[in-house]
């Protein structure tokens, strides 16, 4: 195989929103610049791209300029392209509607043009870049740094995040997936030129204003100490929808805590490399599909709810908000009712587009939005090889897919309706359509 990585800073201008959370947060520094790191692989006529981005919420606008960029310069079709972000609170801003903030407004002017074409020519470089390489598979293993955060309370109601040390928590809801799969590439003199690696755990350590890809993008600064300057770390971000890096039985987090993090799975992936083995079979074949998914119904009853929530509640500007609802719980119900009600005048369905890569006896899955780890662990057992990577928050951001035993809960925040907005059987329609896809090429 012939393979190539690239990366380009797309570090925004101060002053761009923030995304994530519920309050609008205005990027006021650069605690760690932000790049579009891409790895393409061709083999007999077969051409593969993905591109990580350090943002969090992929819309259909930035995929389809990103994909039609591509396809221009390369002649790389949109379904043998990832575009897949790595989930970080403190990257690059959503660009799905103008931000509220006029020094926003300001700040963001043209930034999407640019961004894109930023993003889409870091694939394009490293096409150009093509040469012949050894791939090699190895997967280790990271403890202690991820966790569920959705846990049993003694009252029987499951709740996301509780309050850190909390004597009212049972346990969680499941266990966290450790696996650290790496791809790592070297060329045909044996220098190292690049590594995917997959984790599944939110880019969400930071928060704050000033711009950072978080804990993976420590992890590649440490991997460039181990392997020289010009080696690419392409991090995807596995099944989170229910993972962070939030530990109960810790009364808080230090500042640097995604610096520890970063570190620790750099560490782990040095000794993952060091006893990889070389990929099997020069085989490069990819199959996409693109599915219709429905959109999660939502009552009349709800709508009427939300809607009087609307009515009665009276905004707050600047009052803090987190996800679990514990903090000014008013405002919180009325962030959720508005959302709602923008899910429920929403589309009916969403066009997401899956795909399956096999690069010898590894194979890579993608899948949108942000599904529960056990749908990723469902995946790996129906998978036809154990040599796994699964990116998430690809192609098309459509909120989280939580399991369903969960969606009756208004206390677990992805089950909330404007957190999720796919049908309840989406994350399995998403696993056998994966799980058909590989077996096709395998």
């Amino acid at each position: 195989m012939r393979v190539a990585f690239y990366e380009r800073e797309i570090t925004p201008p101060l002053g761009c929103s923030i995304p994530g959370y519920f309050n609008e947060r205005l990027g006021s520094d650069v605690k760690d610049r932000l790049y579009a790191k891409s790895m393409v692989v061709e083999q007999g006529g077969e051409t593969f791209a993905i591109v990580s981005v350090e943002g969090c919420g992929i819309n259909t606008a930035v995929h389809n300029a990103v994909a039609d960029r591509v396809t221009a310069f390369t002649g790389i079709q949109k379904e043998n392209l990832m575009v897949s972000y790595v989930h970080t609170h403190t990257g690059i801003p959503r660009m799905t509607a103008p931000p509220k903030s006029e020094i926003a407004q300001d700040a963001e002017k043209g930034y999407f043009d640019v961004v894109t074409r930023l993003i889409a020519d870091c694939v394009t470089l490293a096409y150009k870049r093509l040469e012949e390489t050894t791939l090699y598979y190895g997967q280790g293993e990271v403890y202690g740094i991820s966790f569920c955060r959705d846990y049993y309370m003694k009252n029987g109601t499951p709740r996301t995040n509780p309050e850190r040390g909390s004597s009212d928590i049972v346990g969680p809801l499941a266990e966290i997936d450790p696996s650290l799969p790496v791809l790592f590439v070297r060329d045909k003199d044996g220098q190292p030129k690049g590594a995917l690696i997959n984790f599944g755990c939110h880019s969400d350590c930071v928060s704050g204003t000033e711009y950072t890809g978080d804990f993976s993008a420590i992890m590649a600064k440490e991997l460039k100490k181990q392997y020289g300057d010009e080696f690419v770390t392409v991090f995807i971000m596995g099944p989170a929808g229910n993972v962070n890096h939030f530990d109960v039985t810790r009364e808080s987090d230090p500042a640097d805590h995604y610096i520890m993090m970063g570190k620790t799975l750099a560490g782990e992936a040095i000794k993952t490399i060091a006893q990889a083995k070389p990929v099997t079979g020069d085989v490069l074949a990819v199959a996409g599909k693109w599915l219709d998914l429905p959109s999660r119904e939502i009552s009349e009853e709800a709508i009427a709810n939300a809607q009087h929530i609307v009515d009665t509640v009276k905004p707050i500007e600047g009052v803090k908000i987190d996800a679990s609802g514990s903090t000014n719980q008013d405002q919180y119900n009325l962030a959720m009712a508005k959302s709602l009600l923008r899910a429920a005048e929403g589309p009916k369905s969403y066009e997401v587009l899956v795909q399956a890569v096999r690069m010898g006896d590894v194979v890579l899955y993608s899948m949108p939005g942000e599904p529960y780890l056990q749908y990723g662990l469902e995946l790996k057992v129906k998978s036809p090889t154990e040599k796994c990577f699964i990116t998430t928050y690809t192609n098309r951001s459509v909120g989280y897919i939580p399991t369903v035993d969960v969606l009756e809960y208004d206390t677990i925040y992805s089950a909330r309706f404007g957190a999720n907005s796919l049908c309840r059987d989406a994350g399995h329609i998403l696993v056998d359509t994966l799980q058909d896809l590989a077996n096709s090429i395998f």
